[in-house]
C-alpha cells in the first residue's frame, strides 16, 4: 500500500468547505430503514476430496439459530458430536449428514456433504477463470464435479507454488496485462496446465471514504481516501473532482454548493493502493454560529478525463 503523507491546499479548503461550511442547520430524524428476517441456516460447506485413508474435521456452521442440538450421521449411521467433530475415513465415497435442533426441538433442518478418499490421481483436474481484470482462479474438480481436493499446488508464471485452500479455490495476485502460463500438481503429478491472457485495462475504484458519520464543533477529523488500482496496468496520474452540498439549503442551487478539482501524480501498479489523509480541527463557531448540519460528499475519480468511479459519503456536525 502507497499512502502521500500530505494534503494539497485544495484539499484541505474540500474538507474545511465540507464540515465548517457557514450555514447552520438542524438535525432532521434519521431515515429508517425496514430489514428482512434473516433466516435460519446451517451448512457442512464443500464436497471434499482426500488423499488415503485419514482423518477430517467437519463443522456445521449455523445462522440465526439459538441453543442448536446437533445430530451426525456417517453413511447412515450415528456419530456422537456437536457442532465439530474429527472422523476417520476408508478409501471410497462417503455421506456425512447432520440434523439441527431449535426451538425447543419444534424446528429442524439437515443438510448433507460428500467425503470422499482416493488413492490414485485420476480423475482430479482444476478449472481456471477470470476472477477480476488482474486476477485469474483456479478450482479443483473431481471427475467434472466441484470438489476441495486438499493438496493441489498452483504454479503461476513459473513463480512461487500456491496451495488450493480446503475447498479447492485459488485466486492469484493481482497481475499486469500478458499471457501466463500455469500448471497444476497433486501428489508430484502435473494435473493440468495452459496459460491465460490478461488484456490491458487501465482502470481504478475509490476504495472508500473514510469519514465518521458524526462529528462535534471543537473536535477533530482523522479520515481518508482511498483509491486501488483495479485494472492490468500501471496508473501514472488521475484526478480527483469534490463535490460538497449542504442538504438543508440544497434548493439555493450554487449557493448551497462547492466544487473541486485535484491532480495527482502515482505510480500505482496493479492491485496497488493510494492514500488520501484528511486530518482537520473543526472550529466551535464560525461567524458566532455554531457549524451544526448534514453534509453531502461526492467524490469523482477520472483516468485521462474521463469519470471512471463514483462515490457518496455523509457526515454530520452537532
Amino acid at each position: 500500500m502507497k499512502a502521500r503523507p500530505f494534503l494539497s491546499l485544495a484539499i484541505i479548503v474540500v474538507l474545511i468547505v465540507l464540515v465548517f461550511t457557514a450555514f447552520a442547520i438542524s438535525g432532521g430524524d434519521e431515515e429508517e430503514s425496514l430489514h428482512n428476517v434473516p433466516l435460519p441456516s446451517v451448512s457442512l460447506g464443500c464436497d471434499r476430496v482426500i488423499w488415503e485413508k485419514g482423518k477430517l474435521e467437519l463443522h456445521a456452521k449455523t445462522s440465526n439459530i439459538n441453543d442448536p442440538i446437533f445430530t451426525w450421521s456417517l453413511d447412515g449411521v450415528a456419530v456422537d458430536g456437536r457442532e465439530r467433530i474429527v472422523q476417520s475415513f476408508d478409501l471410497g465415497r462417503h455421506i456425512v449428514l447432520v440434523n439441527v435442533s431449535f426451538n425447543d426441538q419444534s424446528q429442524s433442518l439437515e443438510t448433507d456433504k460428500s467425503v470422499i478418499v482416493i488413492d490414485s490421481i485420476e480423475g482430479v483436474s482444476i478449472k481456471d477463470f477470470k476472477v477480476s481484470n488482474n486476477q485469474w482462479g483456479f478450482q479443483t474438480m473431481y471427475h467434472g464435479k466441484k470438489s476441495g481436493v486438499a493438496g493441489v499446488i498452483v504454479f503461476v508464471n513459473s513463480g512461487l507454488p500456491h496451495e488450493v485452500d480446503s475447498c479447492g479455490h485459488l485466486s492469484t495476485e493481482p497481475l499486469s496485462a500478458s499471457e501466463h502460463p500455469w500448471y497444476a500438481e497433486y501428489q508430484g503429478k502435473v494435473v493440468a496446465s495452459d496459460s491465460f491472457n490478461l488484456k490491458e485495462l487501465h482502470e481504478a475504484k475509490i476504495v472508500k471514504i473514510d469519514l465518521g458519520s458524526v462529528y462535534t464543533a471543537g473536535g477533530t477529523v482523522d479520515g481518508r481516501i482511498v483509491l486501488m488500482n483495479t485494472g492490468s496496468t500501471r496508473i501514472e496520474g488521475f484526478d480527483i473532482d469534490t463535490k460538497i452540498v449542504n442538504l438543508k439549503y440544497a434548493w439555493m442551487g450554487n449557493t448551497a454548493k462547492k466544487e473541486f478539482s485535484n491532480s495527482y501524480r502515482s505510480n500505482l501498479a496493479p492491485g496497488e493502493n493510494y492514500e488520501i489523509p484528511i486530518r482537520i480541527t473543526i472550529p466551535e463557531k464560525i461567524g458566532g454560529v455554531r457549524p451544526t448540519g448534514k453534509y453531502k460528499i461526492t467524490v469523482n475519480l477520472l483516468l485521462n478525463g474521463k469519470t471512471v468511479d463514483t462515490k457518496i459519503a455523509h457526515t454530520k456536525v452537532t
